[in-house]
């Protein structure tokens, strides 16, 4: 409320009618635009505002304040001399002719004035001149009626640019600005706005790039747009001659957008160019010649879900173009000058002629190449693209490539990106760089360290040649199987050797056969927990003859262990408790439907069954104890045990996990048929559970080592906590292509003690040689991309010093004030970026002379 008052306060006349100026009492006029409670009276408001026709004026009736215009009140813009009329007018002479009301468009709304135009000796009599000295730009030469303020097509542009602001509406609000209760009063000049709002861009985009300095040539094909400053440009940013042709490599991203449709104009012959190829758009004429000349071929792609080509061959006779296409630098999506084209029909593939993007992308590889003759094409459907572009070049005149060029064809998994500030892009991929080598170069290390030293010797030596001779030798990074294990060989080797005898004596044995017992115990517990509600008489025989057994195996362990401890006085044993996270969801179903085990079974006498007893182990009693009782060397034993108990549960975890991703690849994804994906899915299962009883098994084998003294250093290092994520399965096998490698990292127990003994498995030593071929890959690769990154940040800033080299060339040869600190201006704008960026990249970029 008081905010409401405060407002409704500022609408009377605050001052006492007295005149700012000549103190007299007949001030009525107040000026919104000014900033103050000011009033004058009408000559004093003239003189006042001689240089501020833009100001709005309010006239005060006695009661409120009215709006009107400063032209009503006798105002006249005198062109030429400041404000001030033009001496050559003689004493009496009116300023004013038939040619002198001016409609002028400004930011703040559309004023009507009354101009006085100069008539100076040797000044400019066009009076679109004048406007022009005036910072008003004249909407027609010969009898100017309209202009536009320099300020207000910057708005526009700007509006254009970063609101996507349409001429109409930009219009629209000016009109509301000058007149919000009836915007129809305002004269309409939204075609003139159209047609003047394209010659000051075309202006100003000649005077960025200095061709009102450069007089002698006009721009050609592309001098109207700026590169990449980050990418090698030879002479430009970078020398002439550079050794290490991978890290100068130009690389391009090639895509269409098929929603930017243009329609047929009615009268084409209207629509004039004013820089007609000199953008990024390719010259409208020869693009044209070349398509005329072509023959279209309905090619359809042989790409599998590739539908742009294939869906690009539909007939639209309406539209001029169905879309365009670009190539823009692919590591930092600026657009490549002179390189975007219409699409006629789709991104139509032309055998031996031209074609669209075949012309967008040899223009971008011939744009400031230098001696630069290889580079990389990424395209959504490269593999079909590639497929006859050299020959579709050697047949169409229409398309050129510099010699010795080496194209390398690309599927990228990512399109054009937005453009952004070079330098802040380039921090950001520095730090990602350092990052990206610190979480790969260690899990690579550390694989190695545990992996037959011979073989990593034989993959090292795959991996040079396929650096050498690339094509098929690349595929060293797919799995190589040549004859997949059938369902039956994965079931036998997942579940030989479960309940091997080691044929241990005396307390090892011992030791031995009380863990053994306890895998016992975790057998009968899950076969009751899967009897159904209604188990059948023999079914619960079969289980009272296994807990019979297993509690007849218990005695004899406990009368074993009073032999082992030699009479000493034990209480109890340890009951472990399996972590739910590793229990399978599918058993956890069936026992929620299943009856409890108390209305399954009668336990006589209510004794605790066999499978939940406790087991009296040494690691039931606590270290200081058993150092007390004569226990430590049992314990010592024990711990040796539970260690290599951990190792091998880690051993069959591993090869679970990697028999299953091979059954992910091998027939779950490739199942032709129901019942094939259904055998898949249970053979999955079976793996999972598997998996999950290793997770519990080396639990309890690490909760035996923790009550047993085992260091921290060891449990930390070696025998660490497993998680549920680290049991995915591995995607180097079953998503070899996926997208976001780049920091991928294997689970600590790939990488520990696991590669120089049980490599003896074929299917399990081909799982390590993509994983290690990858890690390594990962590894060299952010070194590359931090390599690539310093000299891109050394690139970046040559640039801009290469731009204001230009600019003070330029200044040292202009002869007109004006172009001189125009010029020279540039120089301290481009100066400003190449400090900037130096600032930016200190300590970090890489500069060659």
């Amino acid at each position: 409320d008081v905010y409401l008052d405060v407002i409704l306060d500022s609408e009377k006349f605050a001052t006492t009618g007295i005149c700012k100026t000549c103190q007299c009492k007949d001030s009525s006029f107040h000026c919104t635009t000014c900033t103050g409670d000011h009033s004058w009276c009408r000559p004093c408001l003239l003189k006042s505002h001689q240089s501020l026709p833009f100001h709005k004026i309010q006239f005060w009736n006695g009661k409120c304040f009215e709006d009107v215009t400063l032209s009503a009140q006798g105002f006249i813009w005198y062109m030429g001399h400041g404000g001030k009329s033009c001496p050559c007018y003689g004493v009496g002479q009116s300023h004013l002719d038939q040619d002198s009301s001016v409609i002028i468009v400004h930011s703040s709304g559309a004023f009507t004035h009354n101009v006085s135009w100069c008539r100076c000796p040797g000044s400019h009599h066009e009076h679109h001149l004048q406007l022009l000295q005036a910072g008003l730009f004249p909407a027609s030469i010969t009898r100017p009626r309209t202009a536009f303020t320099f300020e207000v097509l910057d708005h526009y542009l700007i509006d254009a640019l970063e609101c996507k602001t349409s001429a109409m509406s930009f219009f629209e609000k000016i009109r509301r600005l000058t007149n919000n209760a009836f915007p129809d009063a305002v004269p309409d000049r939204y075609r003139e706005l159209m047609r003047v709002s394209r010659l000051w861009r075309n202006l100003k985009n000649r005077k960025w790039f200095g061709f009102g300095h450069d007089m002698e040539a006009p721009p050609s094909a592309g001098d109207l747009a700026l590169f990449c400053p980050s990418c090698p440009q030879p002479g430009i940013n970078m020398p002439l001659i550079w050794e290490q042709k991978w890290l100068v490599m130009r690389r391009f991203v090639v895509d269409g957008n098929f929603t930017a449709q243009h329609m047929n104009m009615r009268q084409p012959q209207l629509d004039v160019f004013l820089s007609d190829g000199l953008g990024y758009m390719v010259t409208a004429g020869d693009y044209q010649a070349h398509l005329a000349s072509a023959m279209e071929s309905k090619e359809r792609s042989s790409c599998s879900n590739h539908r742009a080509v294939n869906a690009a061959n539909t007939n639209r006779s309406n539209l001029r173009a169905t879309g365009v296409g670009a190539t823009a630098c692919a590591r930092h999506g600026c657009f490549v000058p002179h390189c975007i084209v219409d699409f006629q029909k789709g991104e139509r593939q032309v055998f031996f002629h031209l074609l669209n993007l075949d012309y967008s992308i040899c223009n971008a590889i011939k744009h400031a190449a230098g001696n630069i003759d290889n580079s990389l094409i990424i395209y959504d459907v490269g593999c079909q693209w590639s497929l006859n572009f050299a020959q579709r070049v050697d047949n169409c005149p229409g398309l050129e490539l510099p010699d010795n060029t080496e194209i390398v064809a690309a599927v990228g998994k990512f399109h054009l990106s937005a453009h952004k500030l070079a330098f802040k892009t380039l921090l950001r991929k520095y730090k990602r760089a350092n990052k990206g080598i610190e979480d790969t170069r260690v899990p690579f290390e550390e694989l190695t360290g545990s992996l037959d030293v011979i073989k990593v010797r034989a993959w090292e030596k795959d991996e040079e040649k396929a650096k050498e001779e690339r094509g098929e030798h690349l595929n060293i990074y797919q799995l190589k199987i040549a004859k997949a294990p059938t369902m039956a060989e994965i079931r036998l080797k997942l579940t030989e050797s479960e309940y091997a005898d080691t044929g241990r004596l005396g307390s090892i044995s011992w030791l031995i056969d009380g863990i053994n017992i306890e895998d016992s115990q975790y057998v009968v517990s899950s076969y009751i927990l899967m009897l159904p509600k209604d188990a059948s008489a023999v079914q619960r025989a079969a289980v009272q003859v296994k807990r019979q057994k297993l509690a007849a195996r218990i005695s004899k362990f406990h009368e074993i262990a009073d032999a082992m401890t030699e009479g000493i006085e034990v209480h109890g044993g340890t009951e472990h408790m399996d972590d739910i996270r590793f229990c399978t969801t599918d058993v956890v179903e069936e026992v929620r439907e299943a009856a409890d085990i108390e209305d399954v079974l009668e336990e006589i006498d209510e004794e605790v069954p066999a499978e939940a007893m406790g087991i009296w182990m040494p690691s039931s009693v606590l270290p200081n104890e058993a150092l007390a009782l004569g226990l430590h060397t049992l314990q010592a034993e024990e711990l040796e045990l539970r260690k290599g108990q951990a190792n091998d549960c880690l051993e069959k975890l591993r090869q679970a996990l990697g028999h299953k991703a091979i059954i992910y690849r091998q027939h779950f994804r490739s199942a032709d048929s129901t019942w094939t994906g259904t055998r898949s899915k249970q053979e999955a299962l079976r793996c999972h559970i598997k998996i999950e009883k290793c997770v519990r098994r080396y639990q309890r084998a690490r909760g035996s080592m923790q009550r047993l003294g085992a260091d921290e250093d060891t449990l930390r290092t070696i025998y660490q906590d497993i998680q549920p994520h680290q049991l995915s399965v591995d995607k180097e096998v079953t998503e070899e292509n996926r997208y976001g490698q780049g920091s991928d990292r294997l689970a600590w127990f790939w990488r520990v003690n696991n590669g120089h003994d049980s490599q003896e498995d074929v299917w399990m030593d081909e799982f390590y040689r993509v994983n290690w071929l990858k890690a390594k890959a990962r590894w060299q690769r952010w070194e590359e991309e931090l390599r690539l990154v310093q000299h891109e940040m050394g690139w970046t800033v040559s640039w801009f010093k290469y731009r204001m080299e230009e600019w003070d060339q330029r200044y040292r040869q202009a002869t007109k004030p004006g172009h001189q600190a125009y010029a020279h201006r540039q120089v301290l704008l481009w100066g400003r970026f190449a400090l900037d960026a130096e600032n930016s990249f200190k300590d970090k970029m890489i500069v060659v002379a």
